[in-house]
C-alpha cells in the first residue's frame, strides 16, 4: 500500500466521552506532520512512540470528558484528504470537496503541529466550517 502513496501524515489522537449521551466515545485528532515524503517513512516510524510520549506529557487538557486514551498513527492521503464526495458518491455529494474527517488538516495552530512538507497542496482543500461561514 505505501508504495502507491508519495506522502503520509502523522496524527496524534485523544479519546473523549460524548457529554450528551454519556455512552458513546469519539477521537479528537491533531496533525503533527503533514504531507511527509514517503522516503522518510522509516525515519518517522521509529519515532512514533517518542512523539506520542511527548504529546501525552505536553498536551494541555481542559476537558473533563477525556477518557485517558491516546494514540498516534500514520494516515495516508486517501483517508487524510477524503472528501464528502469520496464517501457518499457523486449522486449524493457531487462536487462537495470539503474534508470528511477532521485530523487538523487545515489548522497549523493545533497543539503539537510541527511541519507541513507541502503547504501548497494543503491549500487545495477546505472544511465544512469554512463552507458554512461563507454561506452566512
Amino acid at each position: 500500500m505505501s508504495e502507491y502513496f508519495k506522502t503520509f501524515n502523522i496524527v496524534y489522537k485523544r479519546e473523549y466521552q460524548d457529554p450528551e449521551d454519556g455512552y458513546e466515545t469519539f477521537w479528537s485528532s491533531s496533525t503533527l506532520y503533514r504531507n511527509v515524503p514517503i522516503e522518510k517513512k522509516k525515519y518517522y516510524q521509529k519515532r512514533l512512540v517518542m512523539f506520542k510520549d511527548i504529546m501525552d506529557k505536553s498536551y494541555k487538557e481542559d476537558a473533563t470528558n477525556f477518557l485517558g486514551n491516546t494514540g498516534i498513527e500514520i494516515i495516508y492521503p486517501d483517508e487524510y484528504y477524503q472528501t464528502y464526495e469520496d464517501v457518499f458518491g457523486s449522486e449524493t455529494a457531487a462536487g462537495d470537496d470539503n474534508l470528511f474527517n477532521d485530523y487538523g488538516q487545515l489548522f497549523n495552530g493545533r497543539q503539537g503541529f510541527r511541519k507541513d512538507f507541502d503547504p501548497d497542496f494543503t491549500k487545495n482543500y477546505k472544511t465544512k466550517r469554512q463552507y458554512i461561514y461563507k454561506l452566512n
